[in-house]
């Protein structure tokens, strides 16, 4: 059984799901870029209420697969996969909270450089996760192979951009209070990035 019949089934929870993860990415820019603690807020809500509606929609898959016959089963685990991999996603955004928030709180200053990077990630990140979603309601062959090679591209990124940081400690250009935020950030950036790129393979 293929799974689009399933996807179609499920469009309305990984619809609502997405949309907050995207969201969520959008809040997480807002509360990096100007301390906004109303964005923190709203990253740690957004998040909160994307784990729930992951929480029910496995649960109401749980009962579908209870019922169906073997041949079926294959496209639901699937499925459960790609919500196994959303829920990644939705704890990586949620981690970011944390350097953010110390970045707030402390006042801790980024160069113009690690800004532009981080900027550079949530942006590509939004549209990626809109991809996903495009993927999962069109099907769309194209759209799989772009989005898997984004994914590698900014996997590739976040490597890049880590050892430039290092560059830019060893020079001074960088506050030695900066790192592990910067670090942290670019840690969660890459775990998504696999997680998309693992369902784009789920929904091959």
């Amino acid at each position: 059984m293929s799974i689009q019949p399933v996807l179609k089934g499920q469009s309305g929870e990984l619809e609502a799901v997405v949309g907050k993860l995207i969201a969520a990415t959008g809040a997480a820019r807002d509360a990096f870029n100007r301390h906004s603690r109303g964005s923190m807020e709203e990253l740690r809500t957004l998040n909160l209420a994307a784990a729930k509606e992951l929480e029910a929609a496995r649960k109401k898959l749980e009962k579908l697969m209870a019922g169906k016959p073997e041949g079926e089963r294959p496209a639901l685990n699937s499925l459960s996969g790609i919500y196994s991999h959303l829920q990644v996603i939705a704890d990586n955004l949620g981690a970011l909270a944390d350097p953010i928030q110390k970045k707030i709180k402390d006042g801790v200053l980024f160069s113009d450089k690690a800004v532009s990077q981080t900027n550079y990630l949530f942006d590509t990140q939004g549209g990626m996760l809109r991809s996903v979603l495009d993927i999962i309601k069109t099907d769309n062959e194209f759209l799989k192979r772009y989005t898997e090679a984004e994914a590698r591209n900014l996997i590739q990124a976040c490597n890049n951009f880590a050892t430039e940081h290092e560059t830019r400690l060893i020079e001074g250009l960088c506050l030695p209070q900066a790192a592990p935020l910067f670090l942290a950030i670019l840690d969660s950036m890459r775990m998504i990035a696999r997680q998309e790129a693992e369902i784009v393979q789920q929904l091959k």
